[in-house]
């Protein structure tokens, strides 16, 4: 990856541009860049390879909550309501895991035809 577009991903801006935003509400994607006109969902299914980004971010962000909940919350209110706690902040990770997995897939597959 070229230095702008590491930046570009964690701003989630366009793939192509690098500065157009991708998204517009929580989980909701711009149709085409506002600077450079790129459409984001190149075909229908597009972006369901961005499902296999999301498990591996998802499963690792999980791991990280529940080893964290379970060493600092288990000793004083229990391994099962610390486990519980870690799968509340799982959930709330899910819109940021959804905008960056998709993100990360669009910037993977920048050079691809389309």
């Amino acid at each position: 990856m070229k230095p702008g577009r590491i930046e570009a991903v964690i701003a989630q801006r366009c793939p192509v541009c690098l500065k157009g935003s991708m998204f517009h509400g929580i989980i909701t994607m711009y149709d085409n860049c506002q600077v450079c006109g790129h459409r984001f969902m190149r075909e229908s299914g597009y972006f369901q390879g961005a499902m296999y980004v999301s498990y591996v971010m998802g499963l690792g962000t999980f791991m990280v909550l529940l080893l964290l909940c379970r060493a600092k919350l288990g000793p004083q209110i229990g391994l099962g309501a610390a486990s519980a706690v870690a799968i509340i902040f799982q959930l709330m990770l899910v819109p940021v895991l959804f905008r960056y997995s998709r993100t990360i897939w669009a910037h993977l597959n920048v050079g691809t035809t389309g």
